[in-house]
């Protein structure tokens, strides 16, 4: 295999992880095998500004839970389905470059994949929305108020006056040393034909908080 062929097949994989997490990178540059890192400390992975991705020791791990829900969003869900989605799992820090594609970064932390990828990616911020700022929010233009861009490319559901389209905003902070919580805000919006801004259908809200993976001493 050449230089040039290896070069833009690294490139490709690296986008399809990003894309998996509603995000999309625009070159490989500065960027490291996530083998060939030495593991970092969360602490570590947020003082850095190298691109990439790093191996986090511990995990932080911990659970979230829906704390408003509007919409389709009040209907049941499937027992698999909601066991599993309230598991959170860092075990990944990600660096992104200055121009991401997709409004994440530019540090954030991620669930590492067996095939090099990662999901569930959170972006740092310093604070938090409150519930009762986000439930205020009747537009789409409010919650980016307070949440900013969505993140990703948000997939449409429906065709003509059913279209909806479905934004997602995941992020942490660090609330001490050992505790990070998490914020995942998900809305479903459509345009009316009569409205300036697409009006928000459903909207939930999750909430978690994660802290460091202690494993027992080895005897």
């Amino acid at each position: 295999m050449t230089l040039s062929k290896f070069l833009g097949l690294s490139a490709l994989s690296y986008c399809i992880a990003l894309w998996n997490v509603a995000a999309a990178e625009t070159t490989n540059e500065a960027l490291v095998a996530f083998s060939n890192r030495p593991p970092v400390t969360l602490t570590q992975a947020l003082g850095t500004n190298v691109v990439g991705t790093y191996k986090l020791e511990p995990v932080w791990t911990g659970k979230c839970e829906v704390v408003v829900a509007t919409g389709i969003f009040r209907n049941p869900e499937r027992p698999v389905f909601a066991t599993n989605r309230y598991k959170l799992k860092f075990d990944m820090a990600v660096v992104t470059p200055k121009k991401p594609v997709g409004h994440v970064g530019p540090k954030g932390i991620a669930r590492f994949e067996k095939d090099g990828g990662y999901t569930a990616l959170y972006t740092v911020r310093d604070s938090l929305p409150v519930n009762a700022e986000l439930g205020l929010a009747e537009s789409v233009a409010g919650l980016i108020q307070f949440l900013g861009p969505p993140q990703g490319f948000p997939p449409t559901t429906g065709q003509g006056s059913d279209a909806r389209n479905r934004l997602n905003w995941r992020f942490f902070k660090m609330s001490g040393d050992t505790n990070v919580e998490t914020l995942e805000v998900t809305a479903i919006v459509e345009k009316r034909a009569s409205a300036r801004d697409a009006h928000i259908d459903s909207l939930e809200v999750l909430r978690g908080q994660a802290s460091p993976e202690i494993k027992p001493a080895k005897k």
